[in-house]
């Protein structure tokens, strides 16, 4: 490619403290189906291996030193060595998909198109096509990683303003100032970044909120505006991060933000926030909890749905012609009995949900990917060892893709002490082309082709990472589908675990498992797939009722009014999942005792990876909730193999036990 030719590009990555991350965003950039002229990773002052990472890169890449100064500084270094007609900003901790500058060159034959951006894979905005100036004044629509900049016009404005109260919003100040000029800025309507980095109101608040309000300033007086303007914007930043520290429930910085507010602008709007946030933390507590029902019902009621103009990169085949289609997990026409009387003793099965931390009451988001729970997993081990229970981790893409998720697994697979399975979030999985939403977080509610390409992605990805192909499937949030089956008979796999017997999961948009028991059985007439359900049912004294009666009781309409509550605490019904979270151990010897009676000998205990560091999930909050849970394993497994005689198994020998059995 020529230097001078139309369409070149210089990569800019500035780079702090980047050594864990960077090499991720490089390689994005050497992949690109557009190659770029020269990448350009300019270390700003890193006190750890960035500059050594960097240096082992390949050519084009070229590392850049300087002292710390901050992002702009950084940026404007590197675009002042860049070559290219056009810089591609690439954050160290960002990564980009393989069409994106293609896609983003594409649009680039308006010789007044200054600037070109993508969506991110963490957002759902419908963004307008073009955005000026009033759009930007508005809110910031765009984020770095996904901008290409005209050199010409980022030259004519001199580039990014290095002033430190401006750190965290520099970037906002620069596309502000590109839409008040004459170059447009063009939206790319595809998701082609994924965004991994963003800060919060819990964390350094207090900075961005200064930033924010001196950019303000900034532009302001750069561009002449009314000082009406400029005060209405002040006081929406205010009132913004006020409402923000109400949503995480820092009471006392938001009455203090709302008051500024208020004071600086008596209005009736300013004064409903200050009211709202006057209100005692319990009340707030159970606004939001109904704002966020009515929400999911909306969600539910709408399906699957994308924004305007976020159109897929690429388009998505339909599902190859060999996907078997008299394959089904839910549907019973296509089930084949097991005889698991047959076995000689109740056998254990032990699964790990491997993935992210994220916050369970917030809504899904493909930012939240930090996996740094996984170095906790030991903790577990330790039990597991005493009674001889090897688990099967079901890990999702989060986890194999990221060092500090993959390496504590491969160290206990290279020992012998783990078994690899695969587990789908659909929101943190590539190709990420649907909106996010509780609806779409069940994969089976997916098209086809997606739900297809996911699956696809998770698979391979665990198979490069591991070196062994996964062959047992889990569903996250056990949102399994029609074609679900097909997919998994597909790429080989041999197993599923994603029926949870007497849940209902319909009202949010997922599966209803209530008509369904605890037996495994098999998916197909072939006997490929072994569906493996997670231990559950429902127990009590009125367990023998009809299966309709006791379907209502935990219906949709019957939790609402709190009757399985009740019911259980009169000892007549108890729905009761084999799970260490939100389980007592008594309640889990009164389910497989139950079970057991019944004949049932094969029992599938799961739980979450988070759950072994203190906050990450509900069920473990300190370290006193992390004792009582390894204490819970540690009684479960005692109970199991002592008093019912059990032995704790893989799913392999499970299925192999099975496969051998005569059916009833």
């Amino acid at each position: 490619m020529s230097n001078n030719g139309s369409g070149t590009v210089s990569v800019i990555i500035p780079a702090y403290n980047a050594a864990r991350y960077v090499t991720r965003a490089v390689e994005s950039a050497l992949a690109q189906t557009h190659p770029p002229l020269e990448i350009l990773v300019v270390d700003d002052g890193s006190k750890d291996d960035t500059r050594e990472v960097v240096r082992r890169m390949p050519s084009p890449v070229r590392l850049i030193e300087k002292e710390n100064g901050g992002p702009a500084s950084a940026r404007n270094l590197g675009a002042s060595q860049a070559r290219g007609e056009w810089l591609a900003l690439l954050d160290a901790d960002d990564w980009w998909f393989p069409e994106k500058l293609k896609v983003q060159i594409e649009l680039a034959a308006e010789a007044d198109a200054g600037m070109i951006h993508c969506l991110p894979d963490h957002r759902n905005d419908a963004v307008p096509a073009r955005l000026t100036f009033e759009h930007m004044w508005d809110r910031n629509w765009i984020i770095n990683s996904s901008v290409l900049l005209r050199r010409s016009a980022f030259e004519a404005l001199g580039g990014f303003n290095e002033a430190r109260e401006l750190i965290s919003v520099e970037d906002y100040n620069l596309w502000i100032r590109v839409a008040a000029s004459a170059w447009k800025i063009v939206t790319c309507p595809h998701i082609l970044v994924h965004y991994t980095r963003g800060i919060g109101i819990s964390s350094n608040s207090e900075r961005f909120l200064r930033a924010s309000l001196f950019n303000v300033d900034d532009i302001g007086e750069r561009l002449s505006l009314p000082e009406a303007v400029i005060k209405q914007k002040r006081n929406e930043i205010i009132v913004d991060f006020g409402r923000k520290a109400l949503f995480e429930r820092d009471i006392p910085t938001a009455r203090k933000l709302l008051g500024r507010a208020f004071r600086e602008s008596p209005s009736s709007r300013n004064l409903l926030h200050l009211a709202v946030a006057a209100m005692p933390a319990p009340v707030l507590d159970m606004r939001r909890a109904t704002v966020r029902m009515l929400e999911q019902r909306d969600t539910v009621r709408a399906g699957t749905s994308l924004p305007a103009n976020a159109a897929p990169a690429f388009e998505l085949d339909e599902q190859p012609e060999s996907v078997p289609r008299h394959v089904s997990i839910l549907d019973p026409m296509f089930h084949a009995p097991v005889n698991e009387q047959g076995l000689e003793r109740p056998m254990l099965i032990t699964t790990i949900d491997a993935e992210e931390d994220f916050d369970w009451t917030r809504p899904f988001s493909r930012a939240a990917t930090d996996v740094t729970s996984m170095r906790s997993q030991h903790l577990a081990h330790r039990v597991f060892e005493r009674y001889g229970a090897v688990p099967t981790y079901m890990v999702d893409h989060p986890v194999a893709s990221q060092d500090e998720g993959r390496a504590p697994l491969k160290e206990l697979l290279q020992s012998g002490d783990c078994e690899i399975g695969a587990q789908l979030h659909p929101w943190v999985t590539p190709p990420f082309v649907e909106y996010v939403s509780t609806h779409n977080s069940y994969q089976g509610n997916l098209p086809p082709a997606l739900e297809f390409a996911k699956i696809q992605v998770l698979t391979e990805e665990l198979t490069k990472v591991f070196g062994c192909t996964p062959r047992i499937f889990r569903a996250g949030r056990y949102g399994v589908g029609p074609n679900t089956g097909g997919v998994l008979s597909h790429f080989g796999y041999e197993a599923d675990s994603s029926v949870v017997p007497a849940w209902n999961f319909a009202p949010r948009g997922g599966p209803d498992f209530r008509a369904m028991d605890a037996n495994p059985y098999w998916i197909d007439a072939a006997h490929k797939i072994l569906e493996l359900p997670v231990t559950a049912a429902i127990v009590g004294r009125a367990a023998g009722l009809p299966h309709k009666l006791k379907s209502r009781v935990f219906g949709r309409f019957s939790e609402a009014a709190g009757f399985p509550s009740v019911m259980s605490r009169l000892g007549l019904l108890e729905r009761i999942k084999l799970t260490p979270e939100g389980i007592t151990i008594g309640e889990a010897k009164r389910l497989v005792g139950h079970m057991v009676a019944n004949g049932h000998k094969v029992f599938v205990l799961t739980y979450h990876s988070p759950s072994l560091e203190p906050g990450n999930t509900p069920y473990v909050r300190n370290e006193q909730d992390l004792a009582k849970f390894l204490g819970w394993l540690d009684e479960f497994y005692d109970y199991f193999t002592r008093e019912i005689g059990g032995v704790c198994a893989s799913w392999r020998d499970v299925r192999l036990a099975l496969a051998a059995i005569r059916p009833a």
